[in-house]
């Protein structure tokens, strides 16, 4: 009995941990938009609504890694990815920011399958792409239409900025902190 006791206490005080881990956890979000070869785009559509493919990358893995295993979920090969963004969410109802990576790849191999957990996933053209990420029903931060919408106007360059969240009738809303700016380009 006094074991099951002290193992009670020992996860009980793991999982508290785990969740304070978790509290403070400045983690990045790696979306890949992936292109066919007719130029439409990768959308995925999960309880938020329709968008980009995206890893939450807080683990002891590769960039190319994760973003391959990533497109492989979905039945595809893909390209080298390029990094085509760089931004940052900063919440006022969390004590860090987070990361937003964006990457392109284009698919060279495999067949579009529907992951475990997905809704549906569908290839768009980009334009029709950005109008489902914009769909009034959408629960998504329409912060990620905007970068991918720059993204996929300016793909030669690649972008940062910044963007303050925070709730609103238990929506989440937010501002430009700081305007689209290049960072470099997309070799």
């Amino acid at each position: 009995m006094k074991k099951i006791i002290l193992l009670f206490f020992v996860i009980l005080l793991g999982i508290e941990s785990f969740a304070q881990e978790t509290q403070n956890d400045t983690y990045t979000i790696q979306r890949l938009i992936i292109y066919n070869s007719n130029g439409e785009i990768l959308l995925e559509k999960h309880k938020n609504g329709w968008m980009t493919p995206a890893l939450r990358h807080n683990s002891k893995l590769t960039t190319n890694k994760g973003l391959n295993d990533l497109a492989s979920d979905f039945g595809l090969t893909i390209s080298s990815p390029k990094l085509s963004g760089i931004f940052m969410f900063i919440s006022d109802y969390k004590p860090q920011s987070s990361f937003r990576q964006h990457y392109v790849a284009n698919s060279v191999d495999g067949e579009l399958r529907l992951p475990e957990g997905k809704l549906d996933v569908k290839w768009f053209l980009p334009h029709e792409a950005i109008e489902m990420m914009s769909l009034p029903d959408a629960k998504l931060i329409f912060a990620v239409r905007d970068m991918t919408e720059q993204i996929l106007k300016y793909p030669e360059i690649i972008w940062g900025g910044s963007f303050t969240l925070w709730k609103e009738n238990d929506k989440t809303v937010y501002k430009t902190t700081e305007n689209f700016y290049p960072i470099g380009k997309v070799e």
